[in-house]
């Protein structure tokens, strides 16, 4: 079984920076871990076609709470897990 230093959850950018920065030393290891299924759809490569993922397996699909000051909308919030 390996044993890591540091577990970083999100390798977004901050979690990039961060596993990047701790692991600096050359010395300390690091297990990033990402959610979400491999990068395989031609979409996600095409950034114009971005609009073609809503709703998919890689779309985490969040919602915001209800707004009071714009008439109780839910508004969706586009959050890719790839």
């Amino acid at each position: 079984m390996t044993q890591y230093d540091y577990v970083v959850i999100g390798a977004g950018s901050a979690g990039c920076v961060v596993a990047n920065r701790l692991t600096e030393d050359g010395k300390t290891t690091v297990l990033l871990l990402e959610a979400g299924v491999p990068a395989t759809k031609p979409e996600i490569q095409v950034p114009v076609l971005w609009t073609k993922l809503w709703g998919t397996e890689v779309d985490w699909a969040y919602f915001t709470e209800e707004e009071p000051y714009l008439n109780n909308r839910k508004f969706f919030v586009r959050v890719g897990k790839f």
